[in-house]
Order: C-alpha cells, then sequence, then structure tokens
C-alpha cells in the first residue's frame, strides 16, 4: 500500500516557514548575501578603478607623485548625489583630503573640481561632457538642451532660446510674474500656515516659480492645460530622482530593459511633445504671442531640432526648478534669521515709493544697487545655485599646479571653493 503524502493547513505552513530555525536561517541568508555583494562589489569598484586611473592617468611634471583622486565605487563612482545632493560636506572633505586639485568619478568619468581662471581662459573652446556625464536617462531629458551642448551649436540654440530671458524683456514679465504671485499667495493664505505667520520656503514656493516661468514661456494657460501640466511636474521628478541616485539606469544598455523608470520616460516624453504641440497650436492664436510661438518656428526653419527645443524648455523648467528654489529659499531662511536685514529692504523699499522714481516701483525689483538685490547675491555666494559646474573639456594639454592634464580632461568649477574659500 502506498502512503500518500500529508499535507499542512495553511496555518500550519505559517508555523513550518516562520519556525525559529528558519527565521534564524533567513536572516543569516540575508546577512550573508549582504556581506557577499558588498565583498563582490569591493573587488569589481577596485578592479575598475585601476583600470580607470591606467585609462585617464594624470602626469606629475616633478617627483612623479600619484595624481590625488577619489576612489571609484561601482556603478556610480561618487556620483550625481555626491556631486550635489551632499556637496556643500563633500566640497570642504574632499578638498581637506586630498588638497586644492583632486579627481572624482561620475560612473566611469572623471572630474577634476577646480576654481582657478588657468583652467577656463578658454572656455569658448572647451567641450561640455556628454549628457553632464550622468548617464543615459539624463540624455533622454536634456542631452540638447541649452546648457549641455557646445560651441557653434551652443550659439546657435542660445540665440533664440534666451530671447525671453534677457534683461531688456524683464519689464515687460513683470505684470506677469505678479499676477501668479498674488494668485499663488492667495492659496498659500487660504490655509493654515501663511494666515498664521509662517512659511516653509521650499515647499511653499517650489510651484510658483514652476507657473511663473510657464506663465513667461506659453503664455495664459487653459485651466485644462495647467492640470496636464501639473501632472507632468511629479512624473518628471520622479525620473529626475533615479538619475541624481545613479546606478545601472545611467547606463546606455539599460534603456533595453523593462523597468519602471524607462516606462516612466517614455511616458513623460509622449506627454511632453504633445503638451508642447498644444501648447504651439494655441500660442499661434494669442494676440501677445508668447515665446513658444518663436521657439517652434525656429524648428520648422532648422535653426534647431525638436530634441534642441524640447529639452530646452525642460531645461527652463524643470531642470532649474530645484537651482532657483534653492536661490529663492535660502534668501529667505537667512532673511528670517537676520530681522535686521529685513528692516534694511523694507526702509530701502518705502524711500524708494518716496523718491521722484517711485512712481514706477516695478523698476526697484530690476536695480541691481538696491539692499534686496545685495542679500540675494550673498545668499548666492553662501549656498550656490549649483555646487559644481558643468564639466567641460580643455582643449589642449596643460600643466596645473604641478600636474599635466592631457586634452579632453574635464574639469568643473567647485562653486563652494570660489566663493567661500578662496
Amino acid at each position: 500500500m502506498m502512503d500518500t503524502p500529508q499535507t499542512h493547513p495553511l496555518h500550519n505552513l505559517t508555523t513550518v516557514i516562520w519556525s525559529p530555525l528558519m527565521g534564524l536561517f533567513l536572516v543569516l541568508l540575508f546577512l550573508g548575501l549582504r556581506l557577499l555583494n558588498r565583498s563582490v562589489n569591493w573587488m569589481l569598484s577596485t578592479a575598475i578603478d585601476a583600470f580607470l586611473s591606467r585609462l585617464h592617468q594624470v602626469r606629475d611634471v616633478g617627483a612623479g607623485k600619484p595624481f590625488p583622486s577619489n576612489r571609484y565605487w561601482f556603478p556610480s563612482g561618487q556620483g550625481d548625489a555626491g556631486k550635489f545632493l551632499h556637496s556643500k560636506e563633500n566640497s570642504v572633505k574632499w578638498q581637506s583630503e586630498y588638497g586644492p586639485i583632486y579627481r572624482i568619478w561620475l560612473g566611469p568619468n572623471p572630474e577634476v573640481p577646480k576654481d582657478v581662471q588657468q583652467v577656463f581662459k578658454d572656455s569658448d573652446k572647451h567641450i561640455k561632457a556628454v549628457n553632464n556625464n550622468s548617464g543615459y536617462i539624463l540624455g533622454q531629458l536634456l542631452g540638447k538642451c541649452v546648457g549641455l551642448v557646445s560651441q557653434n551649436e551652443w550659439k546657435r540654440v542660445r540665440e533664440v532660446s534666451e530671447v525671453a530671458f534677457i534683461r531688456s524683456t524683464v519689464p515687460k514679465n513683470l505684470e506677469i510674474i505678479q499676477k501668479r504671485n498674488v494668485r499663488h499667495f492667495k492659496t498659500l493664505q487660504a490655509g493654515d500656515n501663511l494666515s498664521n505667520g509662517i512659511i516653509y520656503p521650499a515647499a511653499d514656493l517650489k510651484m510658483l516659480l514652476f507657473w511663473i516661468i510657464a506663465d513667461v514661456l506659453y503664455g495664459r494657460l487653459s485651466r485644462e492645460m495647467e492640470n496636464t501640466f501639473a501632472k507632468l511636474a511629479p512624473l518628471r521628478e520622479g525620473i529626475f530622482r533615479k538619475v541624481i541616485e545613479g546606478g545601472l539606469s545611467g547606463f546606455n544598455w539599460s534603456r533595453f530593459f523593462p523597468t519602471d523608470t524607462n516606462k516612466s520616460l517614455e511616458l513623460f516624453k509622449e506627454q511632453w511633445i504633445e503638451f508642447n504641440r498644444d501648447a504651439f497650436d494655441r500660442a499661434i492664436h494669442i494676440v501677445s504671442r508668447p515665446p513658444i510661438a518663436d521657439l517652434y518656428n525656429t524648428v520648422t526653419s532648422d535653426t534647431m531640432n525638436q530634441e534642441h527645443l524640447l529639452h530646452t524648455l525642460d531645461e527652463t523648467l524643470f531642470a532649474n526648478l530645484d537651482v532657483t528654489l534653492g536661490a529663492i529659499s535660502w534668501n529667505l531662511v537667512f532673511l528670517a534669521t537676520y530681522p535686521e536685514h529685513q528692516r534694511r529692504i523694507l526702509d530701502g523699499a518705502r524711500e524708494w515709493k518716496q523718491s521722484p522714481k517711485g512712481g514706477d516701483f516695478n523698476s526697484y525689483f530690476i536695480d541691481s544697487a538696491t539692499y534686496l538685490s545685495a542679500c540675494i547675491l550673498e545668499s548666492s555666494r553662501l549656498r550656490p545655485l549649483a555646487a559644481f559646474s558643468v564639466p567641460q573639456a580643455i582643449p589642449t594639454d596643460r600643466a596645473i599646479n604641478g600636474f599635466l592634464f592631457p586634452a579632453g580632461t574635464n574639469f568643473t568649477v567647485d562653486a563652494y571653493a570660489l566663493n567661500q574659500r578662496n
């Protein structure tokens, strides 16, 4: 007679799986995999670090000492997280460990932070790093934006894209800015914080800057288009978070994997194209003719292509959002810390209004000699808009601080070192 296999009821099965012995086994397995993963990563990083250091060798013109360098860690090196999210502390840490000139890694790409004129005296001839050395995903969003292209391509794209933001156009945009400010602060006033004299600069002002730039570029959007635009923002933010995190999604071959990031990227690109086409179709029928109309016309005239346009619009709206927000929010934090400077700004504004030129108060906001303007500049010095500049490659060999750097070496400006420790 054959024995029939015994089965367990569900609650007994749970007991079997989570018995003390099984629980201990799972914990040990997890720790073992973590340790194995660290060991494998350490060995892989060591091998790649040796290869990359050999590939991107920098020679000492004197005693032959090795060039100071951060260690490469697979897969992102120091990565965008080290370069941007933790930039303030890393700027001090790296300079104290390695001296005034050293190397960091963004993926397999080396960069040398430096704050001297010797490197950038011929910056018009430099070539910016492909995709900011941040990998495939960033390239799909911003690879052809005006801030990441070089030389003649940069001149061509900048010439047509800067028109909406050059100094001479600012006065006519002040009314647009003020209307959006009033609308935004009415919404904040209806909440609990601002009505009680409390403002959270980053959270409360983030979308204000976004909508101001959108108003300038697209003109007044319909309610439906505003809703579409508002849904695009968190989608784009989630994708860019993956860029900053680094990892395997930065490599070109990662586009072949069915990841959530790739799906979100394709969805965003489709919706971004559709939104801007709708905005253009609407703009050509508006009397004020917002900049998006002329920008699209430059595509049809082959001054720049659609990728240049879409990436530059992305840069203007999304990529610059956190940068600009940082500048605005830190200024408020510093002013909140020092009330006497708030009073000085208010006194200056009142004096302006009572002066002969006070009839046109808009001119106060574009005057670079006011104390308000000085506070904004000082805030930018203390908390730079971007801690490290876009990496750019020198066109010729050159000796710097006793080291000979070959042509093609990427340099980047350390804004904290330049503005605070120079």
